[in-house]
């Protein structure tokens, strides 16, 4: 099911069961998701060792760094339980950012820079993929 929020974004309405990925660290960016029920668990593999950095419900968003800065996933995304997400697809979010002023897609960008940093300081340095 596709809709529009008030931004003109186009979004779809997806859902997940539980386990099922949303996307693997590493994955090219498949798009933005918030989440509208349910529980998702951002994690990493460590060495074959699960370690859970969050979980996130209602009204947070996942994917969106990849997305905004064109970078594989730092975590990996699964459902925790049934999930009801709006996703934004890559092409949608770039056209709708192509229409918006310079300031904003600098905003953008110091605000991922900084969510990096508290990720890092909480949780230790990502490992970005070749």
């Amino acid at each position: 099911m596709a809709g529009k929020v008030d931004s003109g974004l186009q979004v779809s309405t997806v859902y997940f069961d539980p386990t099922e990925m949303l996307f693997h660290e590493g994955d090219p960016p498949t798009g933005m998701f918030l989440i509208e029920d349910g529980t998702v668990e951002v994690f990493r593999d460590n060495g074959g060792r699960i370690v859970t950095v969050a979980k996130l419900g209602r009204g947070e968003v996942v994917g969106e760094l990849a997305l905004i800065e064109g970078i594989p996933h730092t975590r990996s995304v699964r459902a925790a339980t049934h999930v009801t997400a709006l996703k934004v697809d890559p092409g949608q979010l770039e056209q709708t950012l192509g229409h918006s002023p310079a300031l904003i897609r600098m905003i953008l960008k110091r605000v991922v820079r900084k969510l990096h940093r508290t990720n890092t300081v909480a949780f230790g340095p990502s490992r970005r993929p070749s």
